[in-house]
């Protein structure tokens, strides 16, 4: 039987003869890298002779991986899955390391991919000066292609475990767009030009919110969306003109604390932007902006301030209204009524990682270390299951497994599926609260104060150009 941690994997002393001959010992390179995928179809354990023709699309579908970005706030669709292929089942802070560098301060915010490029924010602090510094990595090597000081603005309490690099940044082909716990935003070029920049707590007042302003920028169109949700109010939904920074418009909400990033749903020929907020979900129109409906009628306990963001799969959002409530699955219709709910969980949810809905099956990481899997569309319980230590970053799955964190820097890889089967338990011996990203077949992690690609050491056939392969 093959061993499938190696598969289209070749020798060091393979890849240093490749490496001392000609060009046209890349072609031998390849046919042998195709000869094990062909092997790995005739005796691997797992595969039919569906799952053959599978491997072969999937060989494709890793080739477009390679490029794919994970640009914002839980990845391409904001749920904690990509399509990565042969994404590293072991490291350490040795092993399967591609580079690592040295962060500059430290954050809770989680690194975004566009292209060659890896974002991230930190916080430092020289004393009781404060700065808040956006980062730009060469995705290939670590090397810091540029950064920005942002200055501090107003300063703003935050959460002992967090600071104000807590907001994940939103990149687009044309522009990065970055936040902070102190509800500052702004927009970068790529190269790292600052576009402009709006400081909201002296425009709006101090929201006083306990843990710092902890929403995402979100990209719709040619808007940012920017909730303004806390306990003394006014609330509101903000849709910034991209390029000016300018309000282009705003709808009123009802007063409650919120620090879970709204989430773009497209069902039934029409897009929604659905927001959390305190003890309830209200869905907006991402057209005309025009509330919806709300869902949860903001009954709850008084400090039920919602952090866990929600997710979308096969036609089910799947929700909390509070810190540690009991989970929903609503049903979106598309007649612009409230939703009912399908199921609603016996026990109560996450406090702060958010919800990961993964082929059929719903995951909540209670903030305990005890990852439970539910089924998506009737509710019922799988699996309850212990893994250690606490946990603040959120699970994201990949390639049939379940990669979760916890704060003591291990990292749980975990079989997708209705039965628990822990593959592999990883240790960068630090501190992980930073949700990871997915980059191809490489996984980014930010720990407390390094910033990890992880990936395998040997080679890979990552990507394609007009059918034109390249071996890393």
């Amino acid at each position: 039987m093959i061993d499938k941690s190696n598969f289209l994997s070749v020798t060091q002393e393979e890849r240093e003869r490749v490496g001392a001959e000609d060009m046209h010992s890349r072609w031998f390179y390849l046919s042998l890298c195709l000869a094990v995928i062909l092997v790995r179809g005739a005796f691997a354990d797992e595969p039919n002779a569906e799952q053959v023709l599978q491997d072969s699309k999937s060989l494709s579908s890793a080739i477009t991986s390679a490029a794919t970005d994970w640009a914002r706030w839980r990845g391409p669709h904001a749920d904690g899955v990509a399509d990565g292929r042969n994404l590293p089942i072991r490291w350490s802070r040795t092993q399967n390391v591609r580079w690592s560098v040295k962060l500059p301060g430290w954050g809770t915010s989680s690194p975004v991919v566009h292209g060659n490029r890896v974002y991230v924010t930190s916080e430092t602090e020289d004393g009781e000066k404060k700065s808040l510094l956006t980062l730009c990595f060469d995705r290939k090597d670590g090397k810091e292609l540029w950064r920005d000081d942002f200055g501090l603005g107003v300063n703003q309490r935050t959460h002992d475990k967090s600071n104000l690099a807590v907001n994940t940044p939103a990149v687009t082909d044309d522009a990065l767009y970055v936040a902070f716990g102190n509800a500052d935003i702004a927009r970068y070029s790529h190269e790292g030009e600052l576009i402009w920049v709006n400081r909201y707590i002296p425009t709006f007042g101090d929201p006083k919110m306990a843990w710092g302003y902890a929403l995402s920028p979100v990209v719709l169109g040619d808007a940012v969306l920017f909730p303004w949700d806390h306990h003394t109010g006014p609330c509101f939904l903000i849709g910034l003109n991209k390029q000016t920074g300018e309000i282009a418009w705003k709808k009123d909400r009802p007063i409650g604390t919120a620090h879970a990033t709204p989430l773009l749903v497209e069902h039934h020929g029409q897009t929604d932007i659905l927001v959390p907020g305190k003890n309830r979900l209200t869905a907006f129109d991402a057209k005309t902006h025009a509330e919806l409906w709300q869902y949860g009628e903001g009954k709850g306990p008084y400090n039920g301030e919602i952090i866990v963001s929600p997710v979308y799969g096969d036609g089910i959002v799947f929700l909390q209204l509070w810190r540690q409530s009991r989970i929903h699955a609503i049903r979106l219709t598309g007649s612009g009524k409230p939703p009912r709910p399908v199921w609603v969980s016996h026990k109560p949810g996450p406090v702060e990682p958010s919800l990961l809905y993964y082929r059929a099956l719903l995951y909540a990481l209670r903030d305990n270390g005890v990852l439970v899997c539910l089924d998506g569309k009737m509710g019922k319980e799988h699996y309850r299951q212990r893994l250690g230590g606490n946990c603040n970053s959120s699970p994201i799955a990949s390639d049939g497994r379940i990669y979760v964190s916890n704060n003591d820097g291990k990292t749980f890889v975990v079989r997708a599926g209705t039965k628990f089967d822990l593959l592999e338990t990883n240790d960068l011996g630090e501190r992980i609260t930073a949700s990871p990203a997915i980059s191809g077949s490489h996984l980014v992690y930010r720990t407390d104060s390094h910033l990890y690609c992880i990936g395998r050491e040997r080679g890979y056939l990552l990507a394609s150009k007009h059918n034109r392969f390249f071996v890393e």
